[in-house]
């Protein structure tokens, strides 16, 4: 792409991952990834790793490099290390096949994250944490308020949802399983105590997808996948999408 330039540090990852899958990277960028808001996004293809970046959206250079990182990282997981992707049957909408595929993304965001982090990358991007006060923010003001915020993502109340849920299993993840400083900490702590308290018909989804991860040790490919198959059940998408690993197949 003719506006980034990937560092030293970045090839040599990007160079690790071809190595280890066996699939090039491709950089691809899009002016439209199809949801309000998003920066980047891993698209499967068999034979490449391919990442797309948002084209319209000019971004500080590291938040670029991490997202590129991020992403080839979703290729990673799937091709070396046997992880689940989502599978559709044929009545699946194309609207059933974003959001399974959203939800996919929230649970192994947990996992990419932290190998971003373990070689060198930030685990999230300088936009995070401003948007996680503006979250904190508006959550304190009460639950029409916070979900009138969310709505400027989605005008379809399951997608505020699976966004809403997202967001809290993110910093509650963080949390749990990252090394991060006292001060973030504390943010983060701050926006689940008031998300718990202000969103009571968004925070039952979110502790139970929480339980869900907890129950399946997500840092491993048989955990995830077993995660995925409770959550596509939540949601009620069993019926029209498997979760398949290119490694297990019978998954």
């Amino acid at each position: 792409m003719s506006y980034f330039q990937l560092s030293p540090r970045l090839k040599e990852y990007l160079k690790v991952v071809e190595e280890e899958t066996g699939m090039p990277v491709k950089i691809l960028g899009r002016p439209d990834l199809g949801l309000t808001g998003a920066r980047a996004a891993f698209n499967y293809h068999p034979l490449y790793t391919v990442v797309v970046l948002n084209s319209s959206e000019p971004r500080l250079s590291e938040d670029l490099e991490r997202s590129v990182a991020h992403e080839a990282t979703h290729g990673y997981i799937l091709h070396k290390l046997g992880y689940c992707r989502a599978v559709f049957t044929e009545n699946a909408s194309e609207d059933v096949k974003m959001k399974a595929n959203l939800l996919f993304s929230l649970v192994e965001d947990l996992v990419v994250n932290r190998i971003i982090q373990e070689n060198g990358f930030p685990p999230f991007g300088t936009e995070y944490l401003p948007m996680i006060k503006k979250e904190i923010e508006v959550a304190s003001a009460g639950e029409n308020v916070g979900e009138k915020f969310y709505s400027q993502f989605t005008s379809d109340l399951e997608l505020e949802d699976i966004i809403m849920v997202s967001r809290y299993i993110l910093s509650w993840g963080f949390l749990r399983y990252y090394p991060l400083s006292r001060e973030v900490r504390l943010i983060l702590q701050e926006f689940l105590e008031v998300y718990s308290k202000a969103y009571p018909h968004h925070y039952p989804h979110a502790a139970r997808v929480k339980e869900i991860i907890l129950e399946n040790d997500v840092f491993t490919a048989q955990g995830e996948c077993r995660a995925m198959q409770e959550i596509m059940r939540l949601w009620g998408f069993e019926g029209m999408v498997k979760a398949v690993s290119t490694k297990h197949p019978t998954y």
